[in-house]
């Protein structure tokens, strides 16, 4: 048994709230990765993410096969998964992890069967080129747009938690466009750059936003 395999079989029972976040690090994809995150918080969600900790005391799949193993939700953006431009290699960390939290529910026994998980790419049928085995189900296609990722992630964690009074798109999206306007001058007043803070900075932030507003 591999150790990654062998960390999800050892994760205690998914927390109800918890939703891990499976997605590009590029810069690129920076403010699609911050909106998701976001709107995770703002739900009154508690989002993980391989970057949450880096303590080098534990491997990289073996931290992430704990993560997954500890969220009922995962959201798996697969829009990367291309061509390197430089390697001309394809990418295929976020479809790894994805096929990880799949098997997680599907062999996790019964602590682990109310998985629930949430696709996104691009473009809805893109995948059928590359990973046909997907097939049968519901991809999501945000098109690169932050709104419409935010209010896919939004209905999708509002379907599937139940909780039918959570907020609407269009509310949580015109809170994070003020949330991002206030970003800068919060930053400035604590001695930080926004292009330094780490996930785990950005979270803070996002909460300690959130609880004011409220």
């Amino acid at each position: 048994m591999i150790r990654g395999t062998a960390a999800a079989k050892r994760a205690r029972k998914p927390a109800p709230d918890a939703v891990f976040v499976n997605c590009p690090f590029d810069a690129s994809y920076r403010a699609m990765f911050e909106a998701i995150v976001f709107t995770v918080i703002v739900l009154d969600f508690d989002v993980r993410c391989a970057l949450e900790r880096d303590t080098g005391a534990e491997e990289r799949l073996a931290k992430i096969s704990r993560a997954i193993g500890e969220c009922r939700f995962g959201i798996h953006d697969i829009s990367f998964m291309r061509i390197d431009r430089k390697t001309r290699l394809p990418r295929y960390n976020m479809v790894f992890e994805l096929g990880l939290f799949l098997g997680c529910r599907q062999y996790g026994g019964r602590r682990q069967e109310a998985k629930s998980c949430l696709i996104l790419d691009r473009q809805r049928w893109r995948y059928r080129n590359s990973i046909s085995d997907l097939s049968g189900r519901d991809i999501q296609a945000h098109g690169g747009n932050r709104q419409k990722a935010i209010g896919v992630v939004r209905d999708w964690l509002a379907t599937e938690s139940g909780l039918s009074e959570l907020p609407g798109g269009r509310f949580v999206v015109d809170q994070y466009s003020r949330f991002r306007k206030e970003l800068p001058r919060k930053c400035r007043d604590m001695k930080r750059k926004v292009s330094d803070l780490t996930f785990s900075d950005y979270c803070e932030m996002v909460r300690a936003w959130r609880s004011i507003d409220d």
